[in-house]
């Protein structure tokens, strides 16, 4: 949210809460807020979890002969979340000890934080499990710490003020060089039900009737939308919505045709760019965006009654309205407020389901994994890394052109030119395949456009950059006072 391609508006009461979800969007995030103490904790707990493991392994007595790589593995896994606290909070803590004196905790220049991060890696880069597949499914391997590497190297010139275009270069070449990952057919299939694919290096595992998971979805739509996939259940908390500017980064060409179906016409959609069935838009129907949600979603029926109870035996209705408003549930993407409490705001901005929910019963969460890090992003900064230092630009093209023709099914009618290779494109690019990812906030901090004021609803520009970084929380310096907040907050 404190990026350019996701808005949690007021619709009505609808996710009011004082305010907070304004904050993220609008820049205005301060010390004392929960969410930034939240991150920050979060993060820190896995920090200490890991030290703590490390620890007990290095006491066992005897030592297990897998030792060297379970540390090894452990320390890795520390390491993302250290490069997750030095891209949020930049000066950090860089704690390693589990038995450390806590009063002489600093945190320390995010420059340093950089350097510890990649010592560590590649300390233990040659020690990683290089399998892929069951084996390997949500663990820590190889491919996925030159992936972080990639990441940091990628960045670093915003961490460290040296950019390192050419080692990120090196660190996606790893990956690639290596024949274990491709891009699948189905964009969508990254992001089922702990599906494994060879576009993803790493993602997390969930399951919604055991360990919790995946929560996208449910933030996203309307509690009627849930007909649209089947869900049999109450579920949808009206929230989340691209914001206007980032969807005009989408192509929403489409081819269309018509059904005779229980005597009224309907009209079907297929995006020529599957990446951009992830957004639902338009009038919503019962059943209508089957799996993979880009082709054959219903557009348009003769059918106008309105549902009701989709799952009433002796109802044909398929329309859905909003169960509040009474409104057609008929999602519209001109939203330029952040607030309103009419019927029709209810409708206001785009809905994500690239998480594509399972039907049936359920409660808040889904089981679709989260993917960290996606083949198609290693294409897409080995791209990057080539076009910043201005060589190899064929090379470059031909990298963008493999994520773009997956996008169109296969169709090179898309492909890009050495004309159309350039950072606006590139970060446009990274946008449709990436969006709600984790990735936009670090990617318009990099491309220079995060303290842009030119999204829907407007926000303030950030004039001295100091929004590119989250504020030390409070509660973090009432614990360690030796904490230094970083620049433009106070506690």
């Amino acid at each position: 949210m404190t990026a350019d391609e996701m808005v949690t508006p007021t619709r009505g009461g609808d996710w009011g809460d004082g305010g907070a979800w304004g904050k993220p969007y609008f820049h205005t995030l301060v010390a004392e807020d929960n969410m930034v103490n939240d991150a920050w904790s979060n993060i820190f707990a896995g920090i200490g979890k890991c030290n703590f493991i490390i620890y007990t392994l290095e006491n066992l007595n005897p030592a297990p002969v897998t030792l060297e790589k379970d540390l090894a593995e452990i320390k890795a896994i520390r390491a993302f979340f250290f490069a997750n606290g030095m891209d949020l909070f930049g000066n950090i803590p860089y704690v390693t000890n589990f038995k450390i004196d806590p009063t002489t905790v600093v945190n320390i220049p995010r420059a340093q934080v950089f350097d510890s991060i990649e010592t560590d890696l590649k300390a233990v880069i040659p020690l990683l499990n290089e399998e892929t597949g069951v084996t390997t499914f949500g663990k820590m391997t190889k491919w996925f710490a030159y992936s972080i590497l990639a990441k940091m190297y990628l960045n670093a010139e915003v961490y460290t003020g040296t950019p390192r275009w050419a080692d990120c270069i090196t660190m996606c070449a790893n990956v690639i060089n290596s024949g274990k990952f491709a891009l699948i057919p189905s964009y969508f299939d990254n992001f089922g039900v702990n599906e494994i694919t060879e576009e993803n290096l790493m993602v997390i595992p969930y399951d919604k009737n055991f360990i919790g998971g995946q929560y996208t979805t449910v933030s996203t739509i309307m509690s009627n939308n849930a007909y649209t996939f089947g869900i049999t259940t109450n579920y949808g908390n009206n929230g989340m919505s691209a914001t206007r500017n980032f969807y005009k980064n989408f192509d929403t060409a489409s081819t269309y045709y018509t059904q005779l179906v229980n005597g009224f016409q309907n009209t079907y959609r297929t995006f020529n760019d599957q990446r951009s069935g992830q957004f639902l838009i338009g009038q919503q129907y019962v059943n209508g965006v089957p799996y993979p949600p880009y082709k054959d979603i219903l557009f348009a029926s003769t059918n106008t009654a309105p549902a009701g109870d989709p799952w009433d035996p002796t109802s044909s209705a398929i329309r859905l309205y909003d169960q509040q408003s009474h409104l057609p549930l008929k999602y519209y993407d001109t939203m330029v407020q952040f607030s309103n409490g009419s019927d029709y705001f209810r409708l206001a901005g785009l809905r994500n389901i690239k998480y594509y929910p399972q039907p049936g019963p359920t409660g808040d969460y889904m089981s679709n994994q989260q993917p960290l890090s996606r083949y198609s992003d290693i294409l897409l900064m080995k791209a990057e890394s080539l076009l910043r230092l201005s060589i190899n630009l064929g090379d470059a093209v031909d990298l963008v052109n493999q994520v773009r023709e997956r996008a169109y099914s296969g169709s090179t009618a898309h492909n890009w030119t050495l004309t159309d290779l350039t950072l606006p494109n590139l970060l446009a690019e990274r946008g449709r395949e990436f969006a709600w990812e984790l990735m936009r906030r670090t990617d318009v901090i990099r491309f220079g456009t995060f303290g842009d004021a030119k999204t829907y609803p407007p926000k303030e520009a950030d004039a001295d950059d100091h929004f590119e970084l989250l504020p030390i929380p409070t509660q973090q310096h009432l614990t360690n006072p030796n904490l230094i907040q970083n620049p433009g907050y106070s506690w």
